[in-house]
């Protein structure tokens, strides 16, 4: 029989059809359902119910007052605070500042109002040892210790500035707290922990309360605070109350053991309706004690062991599946087989698990952008998150927006970028609000926009009643918040709204007494199951090893007889111990791997079963089978199919980069996913701070400072009396090519924010380095820069003639008598060193040097092109788009063309003797146009056998042999390496 059955039939024993006087009160909700049920198996012919609360619903009724909202307290707790140190002349701090503190503090007052501790004594200075002594003598002699060693730390003739606020504080709050009680009092508003008080005082408001019950009936109690000891022990004495101890031998007889700390205490000063039972200890029903490598292990174990009940399907509501991390519920309920008709939780479904939470934190995540650029830009990773949400991202002009910011890697956004939206929630969304209270009146408008969305295009009516439970919270917010005037900043409104929204659900569907039960560990209070499976039974999860925050000392709160952490744990103790009592099969699962919070000990109430009693525990580890296997190595065959892709090479749109041509040197598979499939790899944005976008500002700065001094000038010519000005437009084109990069408009400012002002500061320095060095080296002619440029090469491909255009960007082409130099720049780690031609296409060196590969056909392809628009007429028109450009027609003789690197890193550690030149390692060698010119032919040779077998069809794309390569590669997962 389970203890609330046996509770119902002892209850009508003695009372029959009067127990409709009575009042049953219960710890909280969940057990009123049960007892009802097992009342009404009880009867033969209907009676009036009797009247059923929880603790809390119980005390309310001796009261008018209304229950005090936790944000409203916080607000009146603030004025009391100001009004008592202000007349103090102690400096106040702001609102905001306070709030932290205040929910501190409200918590330390529910908690000495529902002990009846006098806050007054409690908060009295008693820095001198002596004052300890008197009017204190209520204290025993061991609390009178307690706070004698608390003080002692206060007896320092020197206190730090933090004891100073502490005891300045601690001295005023019994003011603080008195001030704040009569607020509250006026506006006819009364808190859990002033009902205690005035419990205990005989002050009820309404008269007849506790008269109007015949009986009042305690069940399920363990736990009772000071308040409830003093008030159920005068009821008892005046015969009214009864009680319902749900208690056995195994912790009751043994003073050690914390799951009766509480109840050994009640039962000496109640008189218990029920017998003691002895249960636990029982030999006949072993305990499963389950060890799984991580959570999500122990979820796929429900499936298994919910099939080992044999009488589930019968009986479903006698087996629970209890958490001890309510955090486990999506998990959980995913993992419940299909075969399981009915489910009933308990627990409800979280705001803050759902889509409605993470589009209220976008929002506020935006508005705090936006407003941090004066509406002007926004940074793209909110816009970003509010444009994939899952209530938006099928809007078509959200998707183009995504696409837009993902393609050209927009960092920050500008308002033009947002303005063309039609669709009515992104507009207001991206509106900036006027003042900090708007944004409570904004996400309220979107939400009351989104339930308005046809009802195809919503997800599910859970959606509705989430969005519904947020604007009545919404609405109570705006209203409290308006009705004070204090500055609030629009983050903090933020924080607000999203703390509000975190604490509520709605509930799930379900009969509450049918199908398999599925709750959190602390709901199962009072109730009984024949099957149990307990999850997340480790240390430090059960029991839960965090305490509540306070400002009450541990010692002073010892001396007060105030919850310390080891009170929690006896709860928790007394919690699991009561499962055992009358459970036929209960089984426990626990984490077994140190995950990031380093739980991974099985709780100690486990290990106190095995050493404290003979329950078999039938211990199990269960291992998640990983087999590690080599995945078969990646061979894309050149079929017709993939031969038919590659002709796109064959058009004049198409270039083949000499980077494509490193890519194919690396590995042919990469080549294949990347230039041959086009499979780009997902679209990150960058933070600031990445190599990326350090080398694109480099490039855009050096670009723009050179044009705006050609258009000074109207003259390529660049010389040595010219860097005075390039240095003093460093800041205002290094400002351009930020807004350029990041919201692609040149003018564009932006907002300087965390690493963006270490890019800026880098880039700039980068930028004097290369001035310097151009300046040793001018006069020269800037001749052209960013330069698209392509040039044919002839392959044959399976007995045809193919055209493949080798070609890209090069980065600056300057002249020097006579000269023509290709820079390439370079923010890494690129070396200018390199042996010869030939490794300069092996594909397995380490050292290949990839920028000398790549500059080296640049510098080739240049010389080719000047000497193919050299030998055009005149009139003959140029072709812009292959790199084509009117001053390659004064060249009246073969070119020469030098190539080297701009590697900045290098620039700035060699300084005066830092070369541009490429060294050619194997005759110790530094590179010249001559050298270069000699080099040509062995390098045009290689290339070609490379194009050639880019497109032999005899030649299929694998794998690189050099693992080494792919630890970066963005096509790793496909591969499996």
């Amino acid at each position: 029989m389970s203890f609330l059955e046996s509770v119902a039939t002892h209850l009508f024993r003695q009372f029959g059809s009067s127990i409709a006087d009575c009042a049953i009160i219960f710890p909280n909700k969940r057990p009123a359902t049960y007892f009802r049920q097992h009342l009404g198996k009880q009867l033969d012919t209907p009676i009036w119910s009797p009247d059923i609360f929880t603790i809390h619903e119980f005390i309310q009724e001796s009261t008018q007052g209304l229950p005090a909202d936790r944000l409203l307290c916080s607000f009146l707790l603030y004025e009391s605070y100001r009004e008592v140190l202000e007349k103090e002349f102690v400096q106040v701090v702001p609102y905001e500042r306070f709030y932290p503190l205040g929910e501190i503090l409200l918590n330390d007052f529910t908690e000495l109002e529902s002990n009846v501790v006098s806050i007054k004594d409690l908060y009295s200075n008693l820095a001198e040892l002596a004052a300890i002594d008197q009017g204190l003598d209520y204290l025993t002699e061991e609390q009178l210790n307690y706070l004698q060693n608390f003080w002692k730390n206060f007896s320092v003739q020197k206190l730090s500035q933090q004891k100073e606020r502490f005891l300045q504080l601690w001295k005023n709050l019994p003011a603080v707290f008195e001030l704040f009680r009569e607020k509250l009092r006026q506006r006819g508003l009364i808190t859990t922990g002033m009902i205690y008080r005035s419990l205990v005082a005989g002050d009820f408001d309404t008269d007849d309360f506790p008269n109007k019950w015949k009986k009042l009936v305690f069940v399920g109690f363990n736990a009772l605070n000071r308040a409830e000891l003093q008030v159920l022990q005068k009821w008892q004495e005046e015969g009214r109350a009864l009680f319902y101890f749900d208690t056995d031998i195994h912790y009751i007889e043994d003073e050690l053991q914390e799951a009766g700390r509480f109840l050994r205490r009640n039962l000496g000063l109640f008189r218990n309706q029920l017998p003691i039972e002895n249960s636990i200890r029982r030999k006949d029903r072993p305990i499963q004690l389950i060890a799984a490598e991580g959570n999500a292990a122990q979820v796929r174990m429900l499936p298994a062991l919910l099939k080992e009940i044999p009488s589930l399907l019968e009986e479903p509501e006698q087996t629970a599946v209890l958490l001890a991390d309510e955090n486990q519920l999506l998990p959980v309920l995913h993992a419940l087989p299909e075969w399981i008709q009915q489910v009933n939780i308990t627990m409800g479904y979280g705001l803050l698990q759902s889509p409605l939470y993470s589009l209220i934190q976008t929002m506020v995540h935006v508005q705090e952008s936006l407003l941090q650029n004066k509406g002007r830009s926004v940074y793209f990773r909110p816009l970003l998150q509010l444009v994939q949400h899952p209530y938006l991202y099928k809007v078509s002009e959200a998707k183009e927006l995504a696409e837009e910011i993902q393609q050209k890697s927009l960092v920050s956004i500008p308002a033009a970028a947002w303005a063309k939206l039609q669709d009515i929630r992104l507009k207001k969304a991206m509106e900036l609000v006027q003042h900090p209270l708007d944004l409570i009146s904004m996400v309220r408008e979107v939400l009351e926009m989104q339930a308005a969305v046809p009802e195809l295009e919503r997800s599910t009516e859970l959606d509705t009643q989430l969005i519904l439970a947020a604007q009545l919270q919404l609405n109570r917010l705006d209203d409290l918040l308006r009705s004070f005037q204090e500055e609030l900043s629009i983050s903090f409104v933020g924080e607000i709204m999203l703390q509000v929204m975190r604490s509520q659900s709605v509930p799930l569907e379900g009969e509450p007494l049918k199908g398999l039960q599925i709750m959190g560990l602390l709901e199962s209070r009072a109730l009984d199951f024949k099957n149990i499976i307990l999850l997340n039974v480790n240390e430090g999860i059960l029991p839960k090893k965090a305490a509540a925050p306070t400002f009450i000392p541990d010692s002073v709160r010892r001396a007060y007889g105030l919850s310390v952490l080891e009170n929690q744990d006896a709860i928790f103790a007394y919690v699991f111990y009561r499962l055992l009592q009358r459970s036929e099969k209960m089984t426990c699962l626990y984490n077994s791997t140190v995950d990031e919070k380093g739980l991974a000990e099985q709780s100690r109430f486990l290990t106190q079963l095995e050493y404290e009693t003979d329950i078999p525990l039938l211990k199990k580890t269960v291992h998640l089978q990983v087999v590690p296997q080599a995945k078969p190595p990646i061979v894309i065959e050149k079929e017709e199919a993939v031969m038919k892709t590659m002709r796109k090479y064959a058009s004049e749109k198409m270039m083949l980069s000499p980077s494509a041509i490193n890519t194919y040197l690396d590995c042919r598979l990469r080549f294949y996913f990347q230039q041959v499939q086009s499979i780009r790899e997902p679209e990150e944005l960058e933070e600031e701070i990445s190599p990326r976008v350090l080398g694109n500002l480099l490039h855009r700065s050096i670009e723009f400072l050179y044009r705006g001094l050609e258009e000074r000038k109207s003259s390529k010519l660049v010389e040595p009396d010219d860097f005075d000005w390039l240095q003093s437009q460093v800041d205002p084109y290094l400002q351009e090519a930020l807004g350029h990069e990041l919201a692609k408009d040149r003018t564009h400012r932006v907002e300087y924010t965390g690493t963006l002002r270490v890019v800026e500061e880098v880039v700039r320095t980068y930028l004097k380095e290369i001035l310097k060095q151009d300046k040793a080296w001018a006069p020269f002619t800037l001749v052209d820069q960013e330069l698209k440029i392509s040039f044919p090469i002839p392959v044959e491909v399976n007995g045809e003639n193919w055209t493949i255009r080798l070609g890209g960007y090069i980065d600056r082409i300057d002249q020097k008598e006579g000269v023509y130099r290709i820079i390439d720049y370079k923010t890494g780690s690129d070396k200018k060193e390199f042996r010869s031609v030939d490794t300069l296409f092996m594909r397995d060196r380490a050292d290949r040097n990839k920028a000398a590969l790549q500059t080296l056909l640049y510098a080739e392809l240049l010389r080719q092109k000047i000497m193919q628009v050299a030998g055009k007429p005149e009139g003959q028109a140029l072709k812009e788009e292959q790199g084509e450009r009117d001053w390659m027609r004064e060249q009246r003789q073969a070119p020469a063309v030098n190539a080297g690197l701009y590697d900045v890193r290098s620039m700035r550690k060699d300084g005066t003797d830092f070369d541009w030149r490429f060294v050619e390692s194997g005759i110790k060698s530094k590179l010249d146009n001559h050298r270069i010119r000699e080099m040509v032919p062995e390098l045009m040779n290689q290339l070609q056998q490379t194009v050639e077998e880019i497109f032999n069809r005899n030649q299929p794309f694998d794998q690189t042999t050099r693992r080494e390569k792919c630890e970066y590669c963005p096509y790793q997962k496909i591969c499996g390496r």
